[in-house]
């Protein structure tokens, strides 16, 4: 069942524990299964640290949205440009860094707003294109992210703790309106 009434928020610092929560939350639903506890722990602590998130909210080359359900946060999105993009610094170019929803709102179309919001942006920037990494185990996102039109371009590296893990980077060429 497609959810409708979802609002998008851009956040800000003050929203950090919000962040926080929901990103350690989403990350581990999504990848704990296929990852040792160690490994899970190592990566959340540096990655989702308030001085790690707090650091990402104040880049101005970085943006934060809250997907919301009747104001309780079910999803978020990360974007990059400039500099703050992870692989691809192209000015022509914008990341989507995060996008994860709660394990019990996935399949409900809350990613399908998230992407929408990121496509927007995209194109409000005139970016020539829009890019991501997602872990080759991800089926399922990859599949999604297909479905939107992204294409395998390429790969990179992501140290999870102490795993050395491969990213497929997809890529969707965008049309100026």
């Amino acid at each position: 069942m497609m959810i409708n009434n979802i609002m998008i928020k851009q956040i800000d610092k003050e929203e950090l524990g919000n962040l926080q929560e929901i990103s350690r939350n989403t990350f581990y639903s999504a990848f704990a299964s296929q990852n040792t506890e160690e490994n899970m722990k190592l990566y959340m602590d540096q990655a989702f640290s308030t001085e790690s998130l707090l650091l990402e909210l104040n880049d101005p080359e970085s943006q934060f949205y809250f997907a919301l359900l009747n104001d309780q946060v079910v999803g978020y999105l990360k974007l990059n440009i400039g500099a703050a993009q992870s692989d691809l610094q192209d000015e022509n170019g914008m990341e989507i860094s995060r996008i994860y929803v709660e394990e019990n709102y996935q399949g409900h179309g809350i990613g399908q707003h998230l992407i929408d919001k990121a496509l927007e942006i995209a194109r409000q920037r005139k970016s020539s294109f829009i890019w991501l990494g997602v872990w080759e185990k991800n089926v399922a996102a990859i599949r999604f992210y297909e479905r939107n039109g992204f294409e395998k371009f390429s790969t990179h590296h992501f140290m999870l703790g102490h795993d050395l893990q491969t990213d497929i980077i997809m890529k969707k060429k965008l049309k100026l309106l």
